[in-house]
């Protein structure tokens, strides 16, 4: 008989004990065994209506519809509420477009201050490593935690193994779903996962683990992500920052970094991007040029999606939007325009809409505006013109490169 307070189940539900309260809890549900058990260990923990399940329908192949049925059942035989999102995939390549349209569908949907957990484990962070460190990468990992949309996102199964994951799966008796694009070796983490991890661990027992282990001192903020200004730590920082980085720069930031409450502090690196504050937490930004402030250069209409060189504009149904057809030239800020919000009652300069959504500063002049004949109709991501909404519209949302 084991022990209590020993085996997968004990694992699992001590992973899910440690995940922090937050104002709602989501879980990325894919309707996988990874995923399914975490949403069910969520379940368990948890009052059924206290989470509810998001699964993001990319359309590739053929057995999506009967993933999302076989969702829709097991949710409602948990009691847990299922937000389905259709998130299709761009050209070009297939891992990477479908996991981007998967965070940008995450952002999009989280409330505020809503934590969504992704079931992501030990073995994943392994590939991870192997896959950053032979394509020239920094070996950073998966971050445990990071900021996402109006909320947060969080990794509680990261020091778990997938061996425990599907043992708890079979003393449950759950139900999943199998993908067949997991077994093709020709995307680069399948063929880590089936080809060289296996590999590493006949020859080097524990090998995953440890490689997984390496990446928790690197994944503070990967690919120069935002990271808290809170207990911020010079070591930290010199990884942050990466290798390049002199000790003066790192000197420089750790000192603006702690300047007064409200400030806006900005250091260049002499690679040309810079370090700013916002919300609490540091932000390495790209340089970038800024957009030309020059309306009606680029046209649209409502429910075509625009391509600009730093991003684009995409449509949703909504309850509220722009009718089908409504034609739109961009624009950028110039300053001082306002916009009255279909559904806030009160017109609002686009600096307080910004501020109250929380852009930062140097994002503000690259996002793009809606203008018609009589002045903005909408901002992308955040607000349709009140005197040019109808029900069931089209709204625009905002996809930065």
């Amino acid at each position: 008989m084991r022990r209590e307070g020993t085996g997968p189940s004990f694992e699992v539900r001590e992973a899910v004990a440690a995940v922090p309260p937050a104002a709602a809890v989501a879980v990325a549900w894919s309707g996988g065994v990874d995923s399914t058990v975490l949403l069910h260990a969520v379940a368990a923990r948890a009052a059924p209506a206290g989470v509810r399940a998001l699964h993001v329908n990319h359309g590739l192949q053929p057995d999506a519809v009967r993933w999302e049925r076989h969702c829709r059942t097991v949710a409602a035989g948990l009691g847990v509420p299922l937000e389905v999102i259709a998130a299709p995939v761009p050209p070009g390549n297939v891992e990477a477009r479908a996991r981007g349209a998967r965070y940008r569908a995450w952002a999009r949907t989280l409330g505020q201050g809503e934590l969504l957990l992704l079931a992501h484990h030990a073995d994943d962070q392994a590939e991870t490593v192997l896959w950053q460190l032979a394509t020239g990468r920094a070996p950073v990992g998966m971050p445990r935690e990071r900021p996402l949309g109006s909320g947060s996102m969080l990794r509680p199964l990261l020091e778990l193994r997938k061996e425990t994951l599907c043992a708890y799966a079979r003393e449950h008796g759950l139900e999943w779903v199998e993908d067949l694009m997991n077994a093709d070796t020709a995307y680069d983490r399948n063929f880590i996962r089936h080809e060289i991890l296996p590999r590493l661990e006949a020859r080097y027992p524990g090998a995953a683990r440890a490689l997984a282990a390496s990446a928790g001192a690197w994944a503070v903020a990967p690919a120069g992500g935002p990271v808290l200004v809170a207990g911020l730590d010079r070591a930290t920082l010199r990884r942050w920052l990466g290798a390049a980085v002199s000790e003066r720069c790192v000197d420089e930031v750790l000192r603006q970094a702690a300047a007064r409450p409200g400030a806006t502090p900005v250091v260049k690196l002499p690679d040309g991007r810079t370090v700013r504050r916002h919300g609490g937490r540091l932000h390495l930004v790209e340089r970038e040029a800024t957009p030309s402030p020059g309306g009606g250069s680029v046209c649209g209409r409502a429910g075509e999606t625009v391509t600009l060189p730093h991003g684009r504009i995409v449509w949703r149904r909504a309850t509220c939007g722009l009718a089908g057809g409504t034609p739109c030239a961009v624009a950028y800020r110039r300053g001082g325009e306002r916009i009255r919000p279909a559904g806030r009652g009160v017109t609002k300069t686009l600096k307080a809409l910004f501020r109250e959504a929380g852009i930062a500063p140097w994002q503000r002049s690259r996002w793009p505006l809606l203008q018609g004949a009589s002045g903005i109709v909408a901002v992308p991501g955040l607000a349709v013109a009140e005197d040019r909404a109808v029900p069931d519209g089209w709204w625009p949302d905002w996809e930065p490169r």
